[in-house]
């Protein structure tokens, strides 16, 4: 199991039971202070990111009940009504539009995207398709909250396959310690990495490389013992850095 520390956003680790072997790099350079050129990047308000893509259970939005209070005071009621009126005045209206708007855009903006793990699925799949290899499928609900927690207690320790097995994988891809800024959304990062993990590995392999130190992410993705995949990610909570983990079953 490895024990060294990674931090770069562009070099994933690979690790599988069966080889005992790690694909990772010494790159040393921050993965929050990287200046990598991704395309779309957004600055999203700490408050509207979520940890774990295990907390994504939590609605989104709320209803709050109104409460109808009657006042007797005829003084009372008049301010009451002069309030009434204007807050039915059309500017009010136009702000509270306006406000409910901008409400729904900051939901909208969740790193964790809703079916990020069916793109994450879709993705390998995609690549598996490309060798007629059989698909994978989803591994179950209890698989996909552990590679969550896996992620996030890899990103407290700062070290990639830390937590390898913990979750009964036999093979695991990871991405480690990337910008929380750094693509809008996990579906982004996924992708990104999984055309890291297979384009730029299976290129080397027709090379003639051999090496699991160097295409150890494409072996495992293209593995025909594998029948089921977990897909985790997190950020952490100040939302500049998270970790995303493939696990094979």
């Amino acid at each position: 199991m490895m024990t060294k520390k990674f931090y770069s956003i562009a070099v994933p680790c690979a690790f599988a039971m069966a080889f005992g072997l790690s694909a990772c790099s010494d790159d040393s350079s921050s993965g929050a202070d990287a200046n990598i050129d991704t395309g779309d990047e957004i600055n999203i308000p700490i408050s509207d990111k979520v940890s774990s893509a295990a907390d994504k259970g939590v609605s989104s939005s709320s209803k709050i009940d109104s409460i109808k209070v009657t006042k007797n005071d005829p003084d009372e009621s008049d301010a009451e009504s002069s309030s009434s009126t204007a807050k039915n005045s059309p500017e009010s209206s136009a702000e509270a539009k306006s406000s409910s708007s901008e409400a729904s855009a900051k939901e909208d903006m969740g790193f964790i995207n809703e079916g990020w793990r069916e793109d994450c699925l879709a993705k390998i799949n995609e690549y598996r398709a490309t060798e007629d290899l059989k698909p994978l499928t989803l591994a179950s609900e209890e698989k996909q909250t552990c590679a969550d927690k896996q992620s996030a207690d890899d990103l407290k320790t700062n070290e990639a396959h830390g937590h390898f097995g913990d979750c009964g994988e036999f093979a695991q891809n990871s991405g480690p310690n990337f910008s929380g800024s750094w693509q809008k959304n996990a579906t982004a990062v996924a992708e990104y990495y999984l055309k890291m993990m297979w384009e730029d590995e299976k290129a080397k392999a027709e090379k003639g490389v051999t090496e699991y130190a160097q295409i150890g992410h494409y072996l495992n993705m293209k593995n025909t013992s594998y029948t089921k995949v977990a897909c985790g990610i997190t950020l952490s909570e100040d939302g500049k850095k998270g970790w995303f983990n493939v696990d094979f079953f």
